[in-house]
This record gives C-alpha cells, structure tokens and sequence, in this order.
C-alpha cells in the first residue's frame, strides 16, 4: 500500500470515529444547537457577565448537572451523555447576577434556546 493511500485510509477512519461521537460546533445559548447522544458541542457568550443555562420551566433536562454556566466574555463545553433520549429541550437562558434579566428576551418566555438531541 503506497503512503498517500495509508494516509488517506487513515484519515477516513478518524473522520468516521469522529463523526460516530457526534458533531461539535460553536453556538448561542439562545438559537438551537444539533447533537447526537454521546456528542459535544460549545456554547459562546458575548456578554460581560456570567450566563446560566438551565431547562426551561416545566420541561426535562438531558444532562446530569441541574445547570450550565457560560462564562462572562467565555465558552463552555457540553458533553451530552451517551444515554440522553432524543428529543428537543428547551432551554432558559438568564444572567447569572442578583439582578437577573434575560439575555434571549425580555421575558422568561423568550428567556432560552434549545438543544435538539438525535440518535
């Protein structure tokens, strides 16, 4: 086997195992974020204070922690279990300060985004 086609089936073989772990990508809380089971991917904030991710009021969570924080100016990675169920979640998105407010909205109905987890 010539190097550039070892090369190549290798290559191959990273991007599928890769993909096998599910897509990353970079994305505001406040849109929807694609991720399979077992996947990762990285929420961004702009803002000059701490945001908290948690589920929205009334509905299910798919990680093992009740809440996320995005740091000010920062990034956070988020790693989706394995086990999660596919399904959307919604999201509630607020500033972690004593003041509060909503980042997404200015209310806590617009107050999130949401993670669509597929298998």
């Amino acid at each position: 086997m010539s190097k550039s086609v070892a090369v190549c089936t290798l290559v191959l073989i990273l991007s599928l195992a890769c993909y096998a772990q599910g897509p990353s990508g970079t994305t505001n809380a406040c849109g929807e974020t694609d991720v399979t089971a077992g996947g990762s991917f990285t929420w961004t904030s702009t803002y000059s204070v701490a945001l908290l991710v948690t589920p929205a009021p009334g509905t299910t969570w798919f990680l093992g922690s009740t809440q996320v924080v995005i740091p000010p100016n920062g990034s956070v990675t988020v790693n989706v279990p394995p086990s999660a169920m596919s399904g959307e979640y919604d999201l509630n998105i607020t500033f972690n300060t004593n003041m509060g407010g909503y980042p997404c909205g200015t209310n806590p109905r617009a107050g999130g985004g949401k993670v669509i987890i597929q298998s």
